[in-house]
Order: C-alpha cells, then structure tokens, then sequence
C-alpha cells in the first residue's frame, strides 16, 4: 500500500510516497481503506521538525481521516465491514499517521461519516472539530458568556466560532487581516476585530494563533489555548488551560449531527491526490489559511 512517509524533517521535498505493508487491525481497532484527509498546521510543524514525533524513522503524516472499514481486529464490533467513518488520530503522540491507503485506528476514535457529504469537504472535521469542541468544552462555561477566538478564520477557529454559537453564547472573533473577515461562517460572531484584540471585553478566549490575548478577558475570566507554548505569564495558572487534543469517536458522532443539520459551515478547499503530496505541501505552504485536502 502507498504511505506518505519522511525520515528526518524538512522543507516540502522530504515528503516521499511509499509502498509499505498492509497493517493487521489489533484489540479493539479497525481497518480503513482511505478516502480523503487534510492538511493541518500540525503536519507541517511535524513535517518541518518544529513538532518532534515519537518513535523512529520512518514516520507517517496525517491527522485526519475519511474512509471505509475493510477489516474489524479482535472485540471490535462498533463498525462492520463497509461501513463509511470519519477519524483522527493523534499522530505526533502515537506516531500512527493516517496518510496512507489502509490505517488501523481503535475503533472508540471513529465515528459513522454522514452520507450525501464530499470526502474532501468532511476530511477538513475531524482534528480541527475535536480541536474546537475541546476548547470550548475546556471554557466551562455555565451561563451565556462573551467568548474572543483568536485565529477565527482558521480551521480550528471558525468551528469554535460556530459551536460557541450553537450553545447560545457570544462569539466575538479576532483575524489578521481585513480579508480574513470575508471567511468566517455567516451570523455567529457579534463583533469581528482585525489586527488588535478588545480590553477587558470578554469572559473567556479561545487562542488558536499563540498569541497573548490577556487584555481581552474581564475579571475572572478563563483562558484557553491550543498552541503548546501558551498562555501567556500574565494569565494565572488557575485561570488557563491549554488543550491537547485527544481522539473521541463520540465527539466525532456530536459534530457530524451538527454537520448533517446544516448547524456546521466547513469551507470550499483545494483537492490533490497523494501522488501530488509535494505540491499539496507547496500550496499550503503558499497560501496559509486556504484548506487543503487529499483525496484517493
């Protein structure tokens, strides 16, 4: 089967295509037959060695996953044979990336894919929806807030965006540059801000940009962020978290219900083939916040 694997990190040219064995499906996973996934900032962070992974060489990319399940491993019974699924795997932790033609993944980190929806267009849901259902989750917030999510035109952001919406709370959100603006998902954010954050305006950030955010927050507000590295010295340890996302199918089946009921707005994006992993990696590379997608 094709694998897109690197052995040391670099820029786009370390990324080769390979053909590498099947893997068996272990206690409690599942074997997939790729569709479609994406690109994340993570891979390029893998990619590049700013994000070490574990194990040794070679390493395979890949965070998201659409596919069908081709083989169930012993007491996985969840998903038979045929069955259509969305996934993530957490790959700079367990090293299991999912850029290849067959991946085995337990099955508790799969959820049903929804029908009628393109596998380039779902392969966008799955790392940056746990990502963003995870943040907003890590808020704890119990009454309607004011929430900043800086970076809100991004993958990650623009579904915090939403799903502060979805819980009846103000979304406010925070982009670069002025044609960002243009990209966020219609009628959720109260207030778009371009360049500077608000002071003292909200009760809780969301930080996919690691950037310092502490003069938005109110009193007693919570800070959350999903760059390693963050939150800034200023904000006290008890009021900050930082979210290292983790696979949950049950999270997973939770944004593709929102999917399905047209409550979640995932972008137009740019298909190439694995067989074009390099220029899928040069256009990403070029145009930041524009999604890419790679499909079989």
């Amino acid at each position: 089967m094709f694998a897109v694997q690197f052995d040391s990190p670099g820029y786009t040219d370390v990324l080769q295509l390979r053909d590498i064995p099947v893997p068996s499906p272990g206690e409690g996973e599942v074997l997939i037959a790729l569709e479609a996934s994406a690109i994340n900032p993570a891979d390029v962070k893998i990619r590049s060695g700013v994000i070490p992974l574990q194990g040794s060489a070679p390493f395979t990319l890949g965070y998201d996953l659409v596919g069908t399940v081709e083989e169930t491993g012993p007491n996985a019974d969840r998903f038979l044979p045929g069955a259509r699924v969305i996934g993530a795997s957490t790959s700079a932790l367990t090293g299991n990336g999912t850029w290849s033609e067959f991946v085995c993944l337990p099955e508790t980190s799969l959820a049903r894919a929804p029908e009628d929806v393109d596998p380039a267009i779902l392969a966008q849901l799955p790392l940056p929806g746990l990502t963003a259902m995870q943040a907003v989750d890590a808020l704890q917030l119990t009454k309607k807030s004011d929430v900043l999510v800086a970076g809100a035109a991004g993958a990650v952001g623009r579904i915090a965006l939403q799903l502060l919406h979805l819980r009846g709370h103000r979304a406010h959100a925070l982009v670069r540059r002025a044609e960002q603006a243009e990209m966020l998902p219609t009628g959720v954010a109260e207030e778009v801000y371009i360049g500077s954050p608000p002071v003292s305006r909200v009760d809780g950030v969301i930080d996919t940009a690691g950037i310092d955010l502490s003069a938005a927050l109110r009193p007693g507000g919570h800070y959350v962020t999903v760059v390693p590295g963050s939150p800034p010295h200023s904000v006290s340890t008890e009021s900050a978290t930082l979210v290292i996302t983790h696979e949950s199918g049950a999270m997973l089946h939770a944004l593709a219900e929102h999917l399905t009921a047209g409550e979640l707005n995932l972008p137009e994006s740019t298909a190439f083939t694995f067989s074009e992993i390099v220029a899928a990696h040069d256009e990403y590379d070029r145009q930041l916040g524009r999604r890419i997608t790679l499909v079989v």
